[in-house]
């Protein structure tokens, strides 16, 4: 097995570092080992430091630890660095044998390269530890010329024997150690991976939960939050401004009648609903949320929690609302002619009679009017075409043809009329929203009261104003004044007639003629709808 590292136990730390400092940290304890030896042997051995053989040993460990320094490590081959290990078994082996037996402790600084080779994976470097010492220890005498004697041989074979045993035994540790990194840094890999799958399934989960147009909850059995995302939060936070309880707060925010038939509640109690229409806010203001809940469980199958989904159905709910409200509305003012019809209709057929076929006539021309005007509301484009007109002319005459209707029930119309407004309009469009507005001024005005219709000049256009002293609207109905078919709760329990279409009708024919409407209202107080057009 090729093993190229300087040193593996410390693989990570020479990885910082550089090989060459790395080369150098394993050279240095044996050098300073070394050092400490010379250090005895001039103090209790002087003589021996005077052979100039083993001065020149001395010499040699020296430029082995700058070889270490100076050599260039880079351009070598990966496993060279073997080199200054196997030469230190010949130096120390040299250096014995010049110490002679004042300096047998030398031999067992070959534990230090014995060690630096041993400690790898590589049986080739474990070969080299055993030969290593066999090599050094041997080979000196010879080298040096010395005589070897027998009880020698005991120390020459019996020391290397050790180190080779040594340098098994660290090699079998080294090759545990190998193996245990290597089940480690798989598991870290593994570990990197399902940290990125998890990093990429969060990121996957945050872009769904945020995507989605549903608020989602998931609280645990306790009702705590543990997951939410930012349409939940909105609508939490917008729940928390309105009266009543918050269907998005868990047991904190209810009492136990409330909790249990909360959506948290429900959820905590362990039911799994779906579709669970809730109400948040008062009739002023309101939002519905249709509710799903389902439980999640542990591998022991216990409850821990629940997701809950909340659906915002405001629209919905108030479009089916509006168009049960249509329908009524629509039917009731179809019936009423048709009924007047087909009643003076029987009439004339038992005593004919000119008087019947006017009423008949003018509730044919009731439904008319209620076809066009829903034709017109439905229609995505209003065309009209402009021609100079007489804009206090086509007042004046729409003032006069409603005067009718409001002197029957006691209204008096003021006329405050600028003579001389003229402007490029359509003239059948532009009467047909005046006519709309005065109406509703008259329908919605009590008996006695007054209406008032006005009309001046602007810079660039006029502007046309009609007040009336009528029942007036709230803040919340004026929002939706100018909504298709919106009709007020005190129009609706007072059974005035109308569709809902007069304001809506108005404002599309002002806008198609570049202008702008606006409506002031006060309960009980009337209400002012003026028009502003620039030309």
């Amino acid at each position: 097995m090729q093993d190229t590292s300087v040193f593996m136990p410390l693989d990570d730390f020479f990885g910082t570092i550089g090989r060459r400092k790395a080369i150098v940290l394993c050279q240095l304890p044996l050098t300073l080992a070394m050092g400490l030896i010379i250090l005895f042997v001039v103090l209790f051995s002087p003589e021996t430091m005077g052979d100039t053989a083993f001065q020149l040993m001395l010499v040699v460990h020296a430029l082995m630890l700058v070889a270490c320094a100076a050599l260039p490590w880079s351009k070598l081959p990966p496993w060279g660095f073997v080199l200054i290990p196997m030469a230190d078994f010949f130096v120390l082996g040299l250096t014995r044998e010049l110490g002679g037996p004042v300096l047998s402790v030398v031999t067992l600084l070959m534990v230090f390269p014995v060690i630096w080779l041993a400690l790898s994976a590589s049986v080739t470097r474990l070969v080299l530890a055993i030969l290593g010492p066999f090599c050094g220890i041997i080979a000196s005498p010879y080298l040096l010329g010395h005589e070897v004697a027998q009880a020698e041989l005991i120390r020459m074979i019996v020391v290397p024997v050790i180190l080779a045993g040594f340098s098994l035994t660290a090699h079998l540790v080294a090759g545990v150690v190998v193996r245990h990194r290597d089940i480690q840094r798989e598991k870290d890999r593994e570990l990197l991976r399902l940290h990125k799958a998890t990093q990429d399934h969060q990121q996957l989960l945050d872009a769904v939960l945020e995507t989605v147009n549903v608020g989602v909850w998931a609280m645990d059995a306790a009702g705590d939050d543990i997951l939410t995302n930012h349409r939940f939060r909105t609508d939490r936070k917008a729940a928390q401004q309105m009266p009543g309880s918050n269907p998005f707060l868990a047991a904190a925010a209810h009492g136990a009648v409330e909790l249990l038939e909360s959506p948290a509640g429900l959820a905590m109690s362990g039911r799994s609903f779906t579709n669970k229409l809730i109400r948040v806010g008062g009739e002023s203001r309101q939002m519905i949320f249709s509710v799903a809940a389902r439980q999640f469980h542990d591998d022991a199958g216990r409850a821990k929690g629940s997701v809950l989904a909340f659906t915002d159905v405001t629209a919905l709910v108030t479009a089916l609302e509006a168009k049960d409200k249509f329908v009524g509305t629509i039917s009731h003012e179809l019936r009423t002619p048709l009924t007047s019809m087909l009643g003076y209709l029987q009439l004339m057929g038992d005593e004919p009679n000119p008087a019947y076929l006017q009423v008949i006539e003018r509730n044919a021309h009731r439904l008319l009017t209620l076809i066009n005007d829903l034709l017109l509301v439905a229609s995505e484009h209003l065309e009209v075409r402009r021609k100079p007109a007489n804009l206090s002319h086509l007042l004046d005459k729409a003032t006069r043809a409603a005067e009718q209707d409001a002197a029957a029930k006691g209204i008096v119309i003021k006329n405050r009329i600028e003579a001389g407004v003229g402007a490029e309009v359509d003239a059948g469009q532009f009467t047909r929203a005046v006519d709309q507005l005065l109406s509703n001024a008259i329908k919605f005005s009590p008996r006695g009261s007054e209406v008032t219709v006005a009309l001046r000049k602007q810079e660039g256009g006029f502007i046309c104003s009609i007040s009336d002293q009528g029942i007036g609207m709230t803040t919340e109905e004026q929002e939706q004044a100018f909504t298709k078919f919106f009709r007020s709760d005190h129009a609706m329990k007072a059974a005035i007639p109308g569709a809902g279409l007069g304001l809506s009708i108005s404002k599309a024919i002002v806008e198609a003629h570049g202008g702008q409407i606006d409506l002031v209202s006060s309960p009980e107080k009337g209400t002012t709808v003026t028009v502003k057009v620039s030309q």
